[in-house]
């Protein structure tokens, strides 16, 4: 870890998320991580103090610094696919020890206990709210899943300039999610279905795939539930996701390994219903 907070080492753009309800924050982490200038960033606000013999990351609590000393952490944390510890097992462990492990595990918003506490951005989001017409001029909010185009344009334009994006599945999941996608099936690093991959491995394939929200696990005993994705890439048709779980399910229970997932702009703005921006 030390390593890659001096820059000399690089970590797994997956967090691999196990057994902590932090999604929000990994997708953020994810979504610095995608960029040399973010990389850069997370390193810049981690460094080791040889007195204290600990890392110390730093955060902001409602836009004040706070420091935080990490010499430990999370066993069922975020690691690497080798199950190494990286820098953002130490940016996880950090907002544990400030905010509480209660608070890290019970879910988020991405901007607000994202985005926010990693980096004081000044966050904000889209949504798929619009509005209807009523009575005497007044309008009414309705969920159209629909994102206009400027609020594509402001999606587009972060990707492109390298700001965190993440995607909450609080969206439309009557189809249980399941969605025609595309994942990183030959395994180097990006999707292309049409060539072959840059490990020389035949072209991506395309499938059946499962997005994570609604009553993911059918038990009628747990909530429904949103997940949040990283949006790494966006052209006219599709977007680009990494799942920070470092797979994607498909319907009959299977497993693809690698968290990139490419779903098309129907099918975000009909799962996808918040979009948070740093």
């Amino acid at each position: 870890m030390q390593e890659q907070a001096d820059g000399n080492g690089d970590w797994d753009p997956d967090a691999n998320q196990r057994g902590i309800g932090d999604c929000y924050l990994l997708a953020t982490l994810q979504g610095y991580s995608r960029t040399e200038d973010g990389q850069q960033f997370l390193r810049d606000q981690v460094r080791w103090d040889e007195k204290k013999n600990c890392f110390v990351v730093t955060l902001y609590d409602n836009g004040k610094p706070v420091y935080v000393d990490v010499d430990d952490y999370y066993s069922d944390g975020t690691k690497d696919a080798q199950r190494r510890p990286t820098l953002m097992s130490l940016y996880e462990r950090a907002y544990g020890k400030h905010f509480g492990f209660s608070d890290l595990d019970d879910g988020g918003n991405p901007e607000k206990d994202g985005m926010e506490v990693v980096s004081n951005a000044d966050a904000h989001h889209v949504d798929t709210w619009g509005s209807e017409p009523g009575w005497f001029g007044w309008t009414s909010p309705i969920e159209d899943h629909k994102y206009d185009d400027s609020e594509w344009k402001d999606i587009k334009d972060s990707v492109e300039n390298g700001k965190p994006v993440v995607g909450l599945t609080n969206g439309d999941f009557s189809d249980d999610g399941t969605v025609n996608a595309a994942s990183d099936t030959n395994g180097d690093g990006k999707i292309d279905t049409k060539n072959p991959g840059s490990n020389g491995e035949a072209p991506d394939e395309e499938g059946k795939y499962r997005l994570v929200g609604g009553d993911y696990d059918h038990d009628p005993k747990t909530k429904k539930s949103s997940h949040a994705y990283t949006v790494v890439d966006i052209d006219d048709e599709y977007v680009t996701l990494r799942n920070p779980w470092g797979w994607n399910d498909t319907p009959n229970d299977g497993r693809k390994g690698g968290g990139l997932i490419r779903i098309t702009r129907e099918d975000y703005e009909k799962h996808f219903a918040h979009t948070s921006i740093g």
